[in-house]
């Protein structure tokens, strides 16, 4: 029998501690295609008091296992993703971190930090949060704690983060893999093709026991012809459920897009470019009193929401909730979001020169012309 012959990739959908379960399966696996030598990686282990500090809520338990699990494995090396970093650091600066990140994406590409918390999401690599942000690399790979948290998803997708241009519309988040055990699956089968540790046909039975569970950005590995026929990137297609609720980091992060692009100063759009762009109203909804009461018990306890709501109603000037929003949600436990209150209220106050953003008040009343809400 073969290595593949021995993977149970295709079980059915684990609901119940996909980690620790994966691994029943996986060793065998992993040690066929890693190297004799011992794992060098310097990948710091996920502060669960940074975390804590920003979120308002622990670490999701599943992304500690898959940090372990990616830890203990060793990490691809293609594409200079080297480590499964989760970096919170942040939560130790002083001042306000919601200023200081949107004030920096301003001037600094890739961005850094608020992608993540208007989709309610966090980096597993370095590449935009750490040192390494101008290395070239063009996505990261995004774990849902949201999802995870407050949709109990023990075992949910892994999503993509495209940072290939500083334009935000030209930027995207999808989904990746169907799953933690997909996307395990895929990085050390293809780090292995591409160490030559498994040959052409070897990887082509990862590619059929795993194209409808992935989809591959283009840099994973360089097309190859088997059997007569050529195999790239794209031929891994999967497409995620579309009903309601089930890509909704995807959905955190479309809704807010307008807001990133104003606050990013306009230096790369216009301000009809961002209304005309305005994306997809169903996720932007009127505030009806309904929404809003539930907000005022919700919103200090989620990330995505508060941040959208806070900046959201100051743009459209809904003032009076806007006021209640700040006073609830600087109580709040998360860090993120009490500081998004305070700089909510400098706006909501008067504040002008925002950063690359001479006034931010007339910005607000240019970018509302015009606008149907």
């Amino acid at each position: 029998m073969g290595i593949f012959d021995k993977f149970t990739f295709d079980k059915k959908p684990l609901t119940q501690h996909p980690i620790e379960n994966f691994k029943d399966s996986f060793p065998d696996f992993a040690r066929q295609f890693k190297s004799l030598e011992k794992a060098t990686s310097t990948a710091q282990t996920l502060d669960k008091q940074q975390f804590e500090t920003l979120w308002g809520f622990s670490p999701p338990r599943v992304l500690n296992q898959l940090l372990n699990q990616l830890n203990t494995l060793g990490h691809p090396k293609f594409q200079k993703w080297e480590s499964a970093t989760v970096d919170n650091s942040i939560a130790e600066s002083e001042g306000n971190i919601v200023e200081e990140v949107l004030l920096k994406a301003q001037i600094e590409y890739p961005t850094e930090h608020h992608v993540e918390w208007f989709s309610g999401s966090i980096s597993l690599d370095p590449i935009v949060n750490g040192p390494n942000h101008w290395s070239g690399q063009n996505f990261s790979y995004l774990f849902p704690v949201v999802e995870a948290e407050f949709l109990e998803r023990e075992n949910p997708q892994i999503y993509l983060y495209n940072h290939t241009n500083p334009d935000g519309w030209g930027t995207n988040l999808e989904v990746m893999t169907k799953d933690l055990s997909s996307f395990l699956y895929i990085i050390m089968a293809t780090h292995a093709f591409n160490t030559k540790k498994i040959n052409n046909n070897e990887f082509f039975t990862c590619y059929q026991k795993s194209k409808d569970k992935v989809k591959l950005p283009y840099y994973f590995f360089n097309s190859f012809r088997v059997n007569g026929q050529w195999i790239s990137t794209y031929n891994f297609n999967y497409r995620p459920n579309r009903d309601p609720g089930s890509v909704i980091t995807i959905d955190y992060f479309n809704r807010a897009r307008w807001i990133i692009e104003l606050l990013k100063g306009n230096h790369n759009n216009y301000l009809w470019s961002i209304r005309n762009s305005f994306y997809n109203r169903n996720l932007n909804p009127v505030l009806s009193p309904e929404i809003h009461e539930k907000n005022l018990e919700h919103l200090p306890l989620h990330v995505p929401d508060a941040l959208y709501y806070l900046f959201r109603c100051f743009f459209r000037d809904e003032k009076d909730q806007l006021k209640e929003y700040i006073s609830v949600c600087k109580n709040s436990s998360s860090r993120i979001i009490k500081d998004a209150a305070k700089l909510a209220e400098k706006f909501n106050d008067g504040m002008e020169f925002f950063g690359e953003i001479d006034n931010i008040q007339r910005m607000k009343q240019d970018f509302a012309q015009g606008m149907n809400w």
